[in-house]
C-alpha cells in the first residue's frame, strides 16, 4: 500500500532478475516504477529522494493535525489503514537483513489519525532487532560498506525521472 502500487513482491533472486547482472524498470507513467524505488529506500533511509528533495513546500491537513508534504508517510496509499514495505537484504558484510519501514493510521482505519512511522532492522542470523533510527542507520552504513550508498547517491545514480 504504497503510492501506486497496492500489493506486490518482488524477488530479485529469483528468475529473470535473478539471471541478469543489469535489469531495467521500465512502464507507462504512474505504473510503480519510482515507488519500487522509494520502497527500497525507505527500507534502507526511512525517507525517498523524491519527498526529500521535492520543491514542494506546506502541510497537509490530516486531522486534527498537519503534516509537512515530504513526510515519507504521505507514500502511504490513500484510503487505506496501513502500509509497510520489507526488504531482505545481504550486507557486504555477509549478514542477511530486514528491514521493514510501516505506518498505520490510528486503530488501522481510513479514517484515522496518521501515526508515528515504525523503522526497524533485523540480523537474521542473530534475530537481533534494531528499532532505533540512528541505530538502524549506522548498521546500514556497516552494511553497504566500501559502497557508502546513502540516499544522496541513489538519487544521483538510480533515480532518472521520466521524459
Amino acid at each position: 500500500n504504497i503510492a501506486s502500487v497496492g500489493d506486490a513482491v518482488i524477488d530479485f533472486d529469483s528468475h529473470p532478475l535473478a539471471d541478469s547482472d543489469v535489469f531495467l524498470i521500465t512502464g507507462k507513467t504512474g505504473s510503480g516504477k519510482s515507488t519500487i524505488l522509494d520502497a527500497i529506500c525507505l527500507a534502507l533511509y526511512s525517507s525517498t529522494p523524491r519527498l526529500k528533495n521535492t520543491s514542494m513546500q506546506g502541510d497537509v491537513a490530516d486531522g486534527d493535525k498537519s503534516i509537512k508534504i515530504n513526510d515519507p508517510r504521505q507514500l502511504m496509499r490513500r484510503n487505506t489503514g496501513e502500509a509497510y514495505v520489507e526488504l531482505t537484504f545481504v550486507g557486504n558484510n555477509g549478514i542477511p537483513y530486514k528491514s521493514r519501514w510501516s505506518v498505520a493510521r490510528a486503530h488501522n482505519r481510513v479514517s484515522g489519525n496518521l501515526q508515528a512511522k515504525k523503522w526497524v532492522l533485523t540480523d537474521l542470523q542473530t534475530g537481533y532487532v534494531l528499532s532505533k533510527d540512528e541505530e538502524i542507520r549506522e548498521e546500514i552504513a556497516k552494511a553497504t560498506g566500501t559502497f557508502k550508498l546513502t540516499l544522496e547517491e541513489i538519487k544521483k545514480r538510480e533515480l532518472h525521472p521520466a521524459s
